[in-house]
């Protein structure tokens, strides 16, 4: 019993964190395609001010490829911004309240266990009716949750 615990909170986590990377890799695309529209920059001169190459600049760009911490210190010098203007997305998205349309349903020897989840980041939260994801920050709306049809996943 043990051993499938851990076996199964493995995998949980290994499949939250390739969705958080996937996340911030989002972020980052958006903000870097937002600065080079803002600031009327090609990939080529945006790569000249960040010291990259503009292929890897493009694959950044694209949302193609995972950046160290010496590359996104290379961005944020090169257009003037902090980490977590590049990182996090814009405040203002987060607090238009996007409606919950998703719940996952777990069958398990202990019982049926629902999940709701989140319409930015697509995890499922823990609780029902909170008004913001714990996970991303994004402002939720409920009114339609109890009309919602659940999906069950297998365990």
């Amino acid at each position: 019993m043990n051993r499938l615990y851990i076996v199964v909170r493995l995998k949980i986590s290994y499949f939250y964190r390739k969705r958080v990377i996937k996340m911030f890799s989002d972020n980052l695309s958006h903000a870097v395609l937002r600065l080079c529209t803002a600031n009327n920059l090609t990939y080529e001169m945006a790569s000249e001010y960040c010291e990259l190459s503009s292929r890897y600049f493009g694959d950044i760009a694209r949302g193609r490829t995972n950046i160290s911490i010496v590359t996104l210190e290379k961005l944020c010098n090169g257009f003037s911004v902090t980490p977590d203007g590049l990182l996090l997305p814009e405040a203002d998205s987060l607090q238009i309240p996007a409606a919950v349309r998703e719940v996952y349903c777990f069958r398990e020897s202990a019982g049926n266990f629902s999940y709701p989840v989140c319409p930015r980041c697509h995890i499922t939260m823990e609780r029902e009716y909170q008004n913001y994801c714990d996970r991303c920050g994004q402002r939720l709306d409920w009114c339609n949750y109890p009309y919602i049809q659940a999906r069950v996943q297998k365990g």
